[in-house]
């Protein structure tokens, strides 16, 4: 009998062929409860992120909110009721109060402008390309701007859809306005059957993304597109001008 046939042998190889496994079942067994820890440990992070993204979301939204209140309220303040106060001390000195029809023209204007801040007039019945044009009008003051419209379809948009679209060019134009010094705007809409594509480019002086992507005005714009289920970009270098992309695919009713 060959030394590898006898039965003390066999028995042996069989030990450690059990043990081999063992050993090799016990570092998968260790392995997968290894990885699977990571795995749970990353999707608690990720939930966590994504739960602190939302608080970061609707804190912005809170605080956009009460600045616009407070906007309002100092515009009623010290433009509107100034200039009504003037009229009501005039009237009561006993001065012709038809020599301050100016002053009255200008308090009706006020309180229209206020007015179509908080709500644009009838803008249940207006186009939103009608809406981003007479947006455009302020804009076109501060610099030369190109409206490019490609309407494919036309949608019938929600009240609420079109409040939060103009919010957020209002927002943007606010920025080209105040910071990028652009001497040239391109708007362009274009409507699909899948898509609500608006795009904005300036020739401003850019900004970078990196430093600016957390302030108000870029969480606010995100805060109301995220509501929307919309996708929103910003590319952007110093110097080199700014481009918003803003995208949307649920937008009819």
């Amino acid at each position: 009998m060959e030394p590898w046939q006898k039965p003390e042998t066999i028995t042996l190889w069989v030990i450690i062929t059990v043990l081999f496994l063992v050993l090799l079942l016990t570092f998968i067994a260790v392995l997968v409860r290894l990885i699977f820890k990571k795995i749970i440990r990353t999707k608690i992070a990720e939930a966590e992120a994504e739960t602190k993204y939302q608080e970061d979301l609707l804190k912005t939204s809170i605080t956009v909110q009460e600045n616009e209140r407070k906007r309002i309220a100092s515009d009623i303040h010290d433009a509107l009721i100034g200039k009504l106060i003037a009229i009501k001390i005039h009237q009561e000195n006993n001065s012709d109060i038809t020599k301050y029809s100016d002053l009255i023209d200008t308090s009706i204007e006020l309180a229209r402008n206020i007015s179509h801040d908080l709500s644009p007039p009838i803008l249940e019945y207006t186009s939103l390309v009608d809406l981003v044009k007479e947006m455009i009008d302020p804009l076109k003051l501060k610099t030369a701007v190109q409206f490019n419209i490609d309407q494919r379809v036309q949608y019938e948009y929600t009240t609420d859809f079109k409040i939060q679209v103009i919010r957020i060019l209002q927002e943007l134009f606010n920025n080209i306005i105040k910071h990028a010094k652009a001497s040239q705007v391109i708007i362009c809409l274009r409507e699909t059957k899948k898509q609500l594509f608006i795009k904005i480019a300036d020739n401003g002086e850019g900004f970078s993304t990196g430093e600016n992507a957390k302030g108000l005005g870029l969480k606010n714009i995100k805060s109301r597109v995220q509501y929307l289920k919309g996708a929103y970009k910003v590319k952007s270098k110093p110097l080199k001008g700014t481009v918003s992309l803003l995208i949307f695919k649920e937008v009819a009713i």
